[in-house]
């Protein structure tokens, strides 16, 4: 049986048209209107993890995230041949573009109405791999010795060591705490491509692949890194509109600066250096380095 008739017998829909669309399909249904169609290469604890996510944003009223649609027989997914397949709605819409002011400072705002609710997740099982709140040492050190074997990284590196350093910090300790035990959790990977502006231009949330119980300023430093890269200054303006929305304590903004510290501009040309064989990473001067570091001071 092929995947469409699978989908039919099994959702109880009718399936008019399927187009591939980066790395989901749109389904075209006869009573269920446009779905989305997803795969998943992980285990059913994971797939169980992410749905719960979904269910709790829900509950709390969030209307942003992406909504299940069940089987007849209401599971949650369908697997074939160990592929896990979600149907999800789809949202008609564009990506945001982050170079206009107006459209970031909507990706900053649906962030906070995330972020204020991605706490209290409560789940009979949860597993080990979505649970991430003690592994940010684990991986700035990797970064780190990404960094160090390579010559013209010596300032990278010290960065990476000073982050490595502030995570031992009382404020910061007590802040990763804090979030464990408001079992708050992040989208992943908080950024454009993962957004959309529907026709209203209301801004929706999509690809939960990398979900987990996290401290919520990953998601924060990662769209900060991803659009105003070595801009300590820009990023100041937009952590205070953040603040203005959902206020941030001392140890978020002691976290946050941890996270904002790390390359990750470097760290990501590096990785995907590897995967394309490309050898060019643009470096910022030493000067523009020294100045990002004292504006990042200002969080403290």
């Amino acid at each position: 049986m092929s995947l469409t008739s699978d989908l039919e017998q099994q959702y109880g829909i009718h399936i008019i048209k399927k187009v591939k669309v980066r790395d989901v399909y749109q389904i075209s249904t006869r009573s269920h209107g446009v779905l989305c169609l997803k795969s998943y290469n992980i285990t059913e604890a994971e797939m169980h993890f992410i749905t719960q996510v979904f269910a709790h944003l829900s509950q709390n009223g969030f209307r942003f995230s992406p909504r299940v649609l069940c089987t007849s027989s209401h599971s949650y997914w369908i697997t074939r041949e160990g592929v896990h397949y979600m149907l999800t709605n789809w949202v008609k819409g564009e990506h945001p573009r982050f170079h206009r002011s107006y459209h970031f400072k909507k990706g900053i705002r649906l962030l906070t109405k995330f972020h204020s609710i991605a706490d209290g997740f409560n789940a009979p099982y949860i597993p080990l791999e979505r649970i991430r709140y003690n592994q940010l040492k684990e991986h700035i050190t990797s970064d780190r010795n990404l960094l160090e074997g390579n010559p013209k990284m010596k300032l990278m590196t010290s960065i990476c060591n000073e982050a490595l350093n502030n995570l031992d910090n009382a404020t910061v300790l007590k802040a990763i705490a804090d979030e464990e035990v408001r079992m708050a959790f992040v989208h992943g990977d908080y950024n454009y491509p993962n957004l959309v502006l529907d026709t209203s231009e209301s801004m929706h949330m999509i690809d939960f692949d990398n979900t987990s119980l996290h401290v919520r300023m990953e998601d924060f430093s990662h769209i900060l890194h991803r659009n105003l890269a070595w801009h300590g200054y820009e990023m100041l303006r937009w952590i205070e509109y953040y603040d203005s929305k959902r206020p941030l304590s001392k140890g978020d903004l002691h976290v946050l600066h941890t996270l904002l510290l790390v390359p990750y501009p470097i760290l990501r040309a590096l990785k995907q250096n590897k995967r394309n064989n490309r050898h060019h990473i643009r470096i910022p001067t030493v000067h523009r380095i020294k100045e990002y570091r004292n504006e990042l001071k200002h969080l403290l």
